[in-house]
């Protein structure tokens, strides 16, 4: 389906979710997904599949223009989304997608396998997240995904999960 020349796509909320990889995707068919980010169409298993997106995450979207409004059941897709949209205002963290009752259990691992040096540990809404070691974002995507590559093939059990994150950084009121 190509939605660029429709306005405000509904979209069941179950159809967009986040991939392992931390991209945003919306799924048009069973096998294919479209980043909706970039635009891009990719092949889809159900493997890839990262976790469901939350409010947070769909506000971002729509702060980036990508998203017009949501609710509990349906998300509205803008037109026209492609990589040249993108802001260039975007910073980039490690959502764990661990529940923040957990914040402790990851600060001491990461403290006892000498990697609380390499990332700062926060919660955000419900979530424990990572971000750099002085508790600044990640300042582009490659960086924060090669992080989170680093977490997953140290400590694979507790950072499976992990998929990149980001929040836009609006330089106007």
């Amino acid at each position: 389906m190509n939605y660029q020349n429709q306005e405000k796509i509904p979209v069941p909320r179950k159809r967009v979710f986040v991939l392992q990889d931390g991209r945003f995707v919306v799924q048009w068919e069973e096998n294919r997904v479209q980043d909706l980010l970039s635009g891009r169409y990719s092949s889809y298993a159900d493997d890839y599949f990262g976790n469901a997106i939350t409010n947070y995450e769909l506000n971002q979207l729509q702060n980036s223009g990508v998203v017009a409004d949501y609710d509990d059941q349906l998300v509205y897709l803008q037109p026209a989304v492609n990589a040249d949209n993108s802001p260039s205002g975007r910073t980039y963290y490690l959502n764990t997608t661990l529940h923040k009752s957990q914040v402790a259990q990851v600060r001491e691992t990461l403290k006892s396998n000498d990697m609380a040096a390499r990332f700062s540990v926060r919660v955000q809404e419900i979530f424990v997240i990572l971000r750099g070691p002085t508790g600044m974002a990640f300042s582009d995507f490659d960086d924060a995904e090669r992080a989170r590559e680093y977490l997953v093939e140290q400590l694979p059990d507790l950072f499976k999960n992990t998929v990149v994150a980001f929040i836009e950084v609006n330089s106007t009121p």
